[in-house]
């Protein structure tokens, strides 16, 4: 019998070449191999005899071979392999395609287990089915609940789960990580059942429960992971930023609108952050337009008045320029730099990026405004105190980490998003941050008219945009894709352009825009976009974040159906940034399907990023949710958007035992098993 720390290649049946196979998904030893689950499973657990069958049925059936043959079909060139298979009530007809070798493997006599799905076009017949010989072992392909792996097709799925049938009884042996008490309490399997039924389950109801408590497991890591993400924090030293109303108030009686109560209520939230010793770790949370830029440039403030710096992240370039000119708005008598790969400008004016790294260490107190790209070269500032991460969703706990171990004294934190998500999942995908909502739209914005636009009701479309070109502003066209695709049949920016030139906009002005294009043409673009000299915008997702155009009253999604709820959400922020009425249409292409509707109709009927979060957790069911960047853990096997409730005692369980035991002394094999996942993601 192997043991848990035995290499894959021990085992009957997984030589070199499948070694080099599963090495690819991470799989070395034994234990790897029981950690390695599966994606979906095949029912084939009932059992019939022949004269019992009928159409449709899964099944799995014991015969005799009776006779079989290769031939090539009558309309193709693929190979049929039939056979005629008996047991003692009847005979069946059996067809494998493109399996010739079948016919040399199969011999008159031979017991079979057949397991598939009985088709009646012609006659009863089982097609494709599953086989294994029958002998004085239970059937391990046939017969039963079959699992099936991801890339296992290298493999060969067979030889996978014959492997993991030897290593089966080893489950046991397996360290359970959970405290006893939380097995009883949330009524979970002991780790070595929940392996067990999860490779090989005699009902469904036992990988339900497996699943379930290897769900846990993952999110309970995670939470415990993040608490102590926390309490390092608390540990860091920051500069301390006092509180200075005088100038808080210079700041707010410049700007040319009102504060709304969310906005002041976030930003005195994140200034009593700043004053404290141990550095801030906070998200600000915002439906688009909701003004989140106002409150960062308020802490901003508040640490240059103190004779600290700031740094100010954004994704894009794009972003990047748009959020240094807001903030050489909201403050004129400020030093604000733009650094990025193509452009270095101090107070507007052109300067070298020598001579930006010489301001970093003789200027006084200054703001840098930058894409991610700072953080992979060396540039430090020698009296960082904030950090602002904009579209924060782009950068993960990884990434907030490796900044701050960057600098003795930690700079404070202020992370932004205007992907809203429901709060109860807030608290577990950002569960190292302290969380700030901004819900309230500042006064005078109007709701942005969205509606359905199929080809029918086109030309009414464009009659519109021609009015709201003809009174000067301008419109957005959002396409899929960049360049042309004979396979999806959707529209691209180069094909639309040239559509709406030949056709309804003959004359009027169109600009393009995507990811591709040079920095300076994106920006040339971009300015006479803004300036209205090119009235009529035609991009990919790009104008997603970052573009602030109170001009642009029109937003038209072509193929609306293949982004997301949040993302059409985030193009319609682009649009409604005025007192202007502003529309959304949203093109449909081709048939939708009944979801498709549902959630497109969502749009048209909901302006509330919050509550538009909520029905995309509704919509989009289990999925990968939280991914490398966002965890800093390696992705979750089994974990989705959907297991809010398992996030949320999880979490529960975490706090509660890390408040008893801060070094887990009394569960180690905990203590392990969280060791062993921060080594992984090498955050130091």
């Amino acid at each position: 019998m192997p043991t848990l720390y035995d290499k894959i290649t021990t085992l009957r049946g997984l030589g070199p070449v499948a070694a080099r196979a599963l090495l690819q998904a991470g799989v070395k030893t034994v234990r790897d191999l029981l950690s390695y689950l599966p994606y979906r499973y095949e029912d084939f657990s009932q059992r019939k005899r022949v004269n019992a069958l009928l159409a449709g049925d899964t099944v799995t059936v014991f015969v005799e071979v009776v006779s079989v043959r290769a031939r090539p079909s009558f309309k193709s060139r693929v190979m049929v392999t039939e056979a005629t298979v008996r047991d003692e009530t009847g005979t069946l007809t059996v067809k494998w395609f493109n399996q010739p070798f079948l016919a040399k493997t199969f011999k008159p006599g031979m017991r079979l287990a057949l397991a598939g799905t009985v088709d009646a076009r012609k006659g009863l017949v089982l097609v494709n089915p599953r086989y294994e010989r029958v002998g004085e072992e239970a059937p391990l392909h046939t017969g039963r609940i079959i699992p099936l792996y991801p890339r296992s097709s290298s493999l060969g799925e067979k030889r996978l789960r014959s492997a993991l049938a030897q290593v089966i009884p080893l489950a046991d042996r397996l360290e359970d990580p959970l405290p006893a008490q939380i097995l009883d309490a949330e009524g979970l399997l002991p780790l070595g059942t929940a392996m067990r039924h999860i490779h090989f389950p005699e009902r469904m109801k036992d990988v339900d429960a497996a699943v379930s408590r290897l769900k846990f497991d993952e999110l309970f890591l995670h939470q415990l992971f993040f608490a102590r993400v926390r309490a390092a924090r608390q540990e860091g030293s920051a500069y301390q930023i006092p509180v200075d109303e005088v100038a808080l108030r210079a700041f707010v009686s410049r700007l040319p609108f009102t504060l709304t109560a969310e906005q002041k209520r976030a930003a005195w939230e994140v200034i009593q952050d700043l004053s404290h010793e141990h550095p801030m770790n906070r998200l600000l949370e915002g439906d688009v337009g909701s003004g989140k830029t106002v409150v960062a440039a308020m802490a901003i403030c508040s640490v240059l008045e103190a004779g600290k710096e700031a740094v100010y992240l954004a994704p894009t370039e794009i972003l990047a320029e748009q959020q240094y000119k807001n903030l050489r708005r909201f403050l004129p008598d400020a030093d604000v730099i733009l650094l990025t790969r193509s452009r270095c400008l101090l107070r507007d004016e052109k300067v070298s990026r020598p001579r930006v790294a010489e301001i970093f260490h003789t200027r006084g107190p200054f703001v840098v405004v930058s894409t991610h790209a700072i953080l992979e070269d060396a540039w430090d500032t020698p009296l960082l105190a904030l950090v602002v991460v904009d579209e924060q969703h782009r950068f993960g706990v990884r990434d907030r980490h490796r900044l701050l171990a960057r600098y003795d004294i930690a700079p404070h934190l202020l992370s932004m998003t205007a992907t809203p998500i429901p709060r109860s999942l807030a608290l577990t995908v950002h569960g190292d941050l302290d969380i700030s909502l901004i819900k309230e739209l500042p006064k005078g914005r109007r709701p942005v008219m969205t509606r359905l636009v199929t080809d029918r009701d086109e030309g009414v479309m464009m009659r519109k945009v021609r009015e709201e070109i003809d009174v000067g502003h301008v419109v957005y066209v959002v396409c899929p894709l960049i360049d042309p695709s004979d396979k999806l049949g959707v529209a691209s920016v180069a094909e639309t352009a040239s559509r709406l030139a030949a056709g309804s906009l003959r004359g009027v002005k169109i600009g393009q825009l995507h990811g591709r294009m040079k920095t300076e043409e994106k920006e040339e673009v971009m300015e006479a976009f803004r300036s209205g000299h090119t009235p009529v915008l035609v991009a990919t997702s790009v104008v997603e974040v970052g573009m602030d155009v109170p001009s642009a009253t029109i937003m038209v999604v072509e193929a609306a159906e293949r982004f997301g709820l949040a993302q059409l959400h985030q193009l319609r922020g682009r649009v409604g940034r005025s007192d202007a009425l502003s529309y959304c249409f949203l093109r449909t292409s081709g048939a939708q399907s009944a979801a498709s509707k549902e959630r497109l109709g969502a749009m048209v009927r909901c302006q509330n990023g919050f509550e538009l979060a909520e029905m995309d957790l509704k919509f989009r069911g289990p999925g990968n949710l939280f991914g490398d960047a966002q965890s800093g853990l390696p992705d979750f096997q089994l974990a989705t958007l959907a297991d809010v409730s398992i996030m949320k005692s999880a979490r529960d369980w975490a706090t509660r035992l890390l408040a008893e035991d801060p070094e887990l002394l009394v569960y180690p094999t905990l203590r392990e098993h969280l060791n062993d996942a921060l080594a992984d993601i090498h955050l130091e």
